[in-house]
């Protein structure tokens, strides 16, 4: 069966290296759109990150993999010879190439921001040196390693075989290998960050020019390279489980290293992305349906969705998205027969990291959801109680609210990540279910059950109070002003906020069945029969769907904003234009605020 890890691998490293194909080819078809000098460098240091992929996968990842590296001590010409010298070399002679076009690529924005004027001219020259600088730094740093024999060396660790590629040192004993991989690796971010400290202070904004790159890949590695170096001069001063952790780690460093262009381009390119999504025909058949879903996300930069009530119900959706996503698979499935035969067969999903990061996960954003709820009523309390403060204070009040939650989700969770959970199986009438539990041992004094019951109870019942002064401030506050018949637009706000305040306490009270839930499964506690506790775990994802799936449908009907930009989202005759003129008062003023 194979790792995790080694499944992972299979799935995004072909992913990533085919996004490094297909931007490198997008350049070669529209070299009208990219023809800064930068993108020859960008083709360079896809091609040189593309064959240090191909040498770190054989050379260093799979050699990790008891699973699959058994070729790496059966196979004479693969264990020995002349395949892992080329292949050491290789992999040595391309990152130095790649460490050296990260100081290149700096030189060449430095030049096109301090002197943008005689940047092309400098670069028609400055390439072709470029390029001899380039073989002369790779060559430079592994010329030694193609006449020095390069193997791959066995070592047991728990039973398992590991492969680990080295290079005989004794033709070339005056050569630290180790000391010239650290080196490279400190000197080409430290002037590289040199070099865009000094083109961000000459930059002006009518050049407009846009310079993103970021080198923190590259002093994760020197951090990598740090740490085996100290193998190397402090002999048995490092174990056998840091060397093994350490070699671990750096097929992930080097993908961080060599992948991280790819997605970078996109982001900070708008030619590259123009062009990447041009490769996706069914693009023109969705664009009706995405202009106005653009134009929706885009109005919140406008007056649409100004309140300060939206950061949370976006954080909210995006809290109970993961919620549900740990949920259907920790509780769900695992309750039909049908499809649940894996949770016994499969052991990393039985039990081991998966489960205990499962259920501790699971807690974490279920405590941030309880919170997420306490602050929303806040929210709209301030929002009633003191109209013309609430925007100030939740100008400090979201970073407060942000660590707070985090904070939250921690101490309802922070015991689970250390105590292993695994899937249980138990009898029904339609056959074997499982059920995820967890081993309370390490935390005897940590009841998981009581700590969900108060945090069930505690948010509802803070909601609930928050709520009351607020009603009461809203139906008093509206009389008074209505006598005095003034203050038109706070009028106006209020409204709006209150039928905001009226989605919170709804979700709230939609919430109150799973704590009803929990507050009887704790009062039964170990008098509570199979049949009771099944039919309580049964009962659990309906509970949980209604909690974190009801704001979807209560915004639609307390909110006339979202309800009107949702509503946009669906092409409409033109005969239907008319219905949109005929609102219903209430709409008409919970929209005023926004446009006046």
């Amino acid at each position: 069966m194979w790792s995790v890890l080694l499944i992972s691998y299979t799935v995004y490293v072909p992913i990533f290296t085919l996004l490094w194909i297909v931007e490198i080819a997008l350049v070669f078809v529209h070299k009208k759109e990219f023809t800064s000098s930068y993108y020859f460098f960008f083709v360079l240091c896809g091609v040189a990150s593309l064959i240090c992929e191909i040498t770190i996968n054989f050379g260093t990842r799979l050699p990790l993999f008891p699973e699959v590296n058994s070729y790496y001590g059966s196979i004479p010409w693969i264990s020995g010879g002349i395949f892992p010298t080329l292949l050491y070399a290789i992999s040595h002679f391309f990152g130095g190439v790649h460490e050296c076009l990260n100081i290149l690529i700096a030189v060449n924005r430095a030049s096109a921001i301090i002197a943008p004027y005689s940047h092309a001219k400098i670069w028609r020259f400055g390439i072709p040196i470029a390029c001899v600088v380039l073989i002369l730094v790779g060559a430079g740093l592994s010329w030694h390693l193609f006449d020095s024999p390069s193997f791959f060396y066995p070592s047991m660790y728990d039973g398992l075989a590991y492969y680990v590629m080295v290079s005989d040192t004794s033709k070339h004993p005056r050569i630290n290998n180790s000391r010239n991989g650290l080196i490279t690796s400190l000197v080409s971010p430290a002037i590289s960050v040199t070099l865009y400290t000094t083109a961000i202070c000459f930059l002006r904004k009518k050049w407009k020019l846009k310079i993103v790159r970021t080198e923190f890949s590259l002093l994760l590695l020197a951090f990598q390279q740090v740490c085996l170096q100290l193998r190397q001069y402090a002999g048995k001063d490092i174990s056998d489980d840091e060397a093994l952790m350490l070699f671990e780690m750096l097929p992930w460093l080097f993908d961080l290293r060599f992948f991280s262009p790819t997605v970078l381009v996109l982001i900070t390119d708008s030619n590259m992305r123009r062009a990447f999504l041009g490769l996706f025909p069914a693009r023109h058949l969705a664009a009706p349906a995405l202009i106005p879903v653009a134009r929706t996300v885009t109005s919140s930069a406008s007056n649409d969705f100004i309140s300060s009530y939206y950061f949370f119900f976006v954080l909210c959706g995006v809290i109970s998205l993961i919620c549900e996503l740990t949920i259907n698979f920790g509780t769900r499935l695992p309750l039909f027969p049908e499809v649940n035969s894996f949770y016994g067969t499969v052991p990393w999903i039985s039990q081991g990291q998966f489960p205990t990061l499962l259920y501790a996960i699971s807690h974490f954003f279920g405590a941030v959801h309880e919170f997420i709820n306490i602050f929303t009523a806040i929210n709209r309390a301030t929002a009633i109680i003191a109209p013309h403060s609430h925007a100030k204070i939740w100008r400090f009040g979201i970073p407060i609210a942000c660590v707070l939650l985090v904070l939250s989700g921690i101490g309802g969770s922070w015991y689970l990540f250390d105590s292993p959970s695994f899937f249980f199986p138990g009898p029904s009438k339609d056959g074997i279910i499982y059920g995820m539990m967890s081993d309370t041992r390490k935390h005897p004094e940590v009841s998981n059950s009581r700590n969900a019951v108060i945090t069930s109870l505690v948010s509802p019942a803070i909601v609930f109070c928050t709520q009351q002064p607020s009603v009461s401030c809203e139906r008093n506050g509206n009389s008074s002003m209505y006598n005095k018949q003034c203050f038109l637009s706070t009028i106006e706000i209020i409204r709006t906020e209150f039928s905001l305040m009226f989605l919170g306490l709804t979700s709230m009270l939609l919430s109150l069945p799973i704590t009803l839930h929990q507050l009887y499964f704790y009062i039964k506690d170990k008098n509570i029969t199979a049949d009771e506790a099944i039919m309580l775990f049964k009962m659990l994802p309906w509970l949980f769907d209604l909690r974190f799936f009801s704001p979807t449908v209560l915004i639609l009907i307390t909110d006339s904003n979202m309800r009107d930009k949702f509503i946009r989202l669906f092409p409409r005759r033109k005969g239907h234009v008319s219905l949109m003129l005929v609102a219903s008062p209430q709409s008409m003023s919970s929209s005023a605020p926004h446009h006046r």
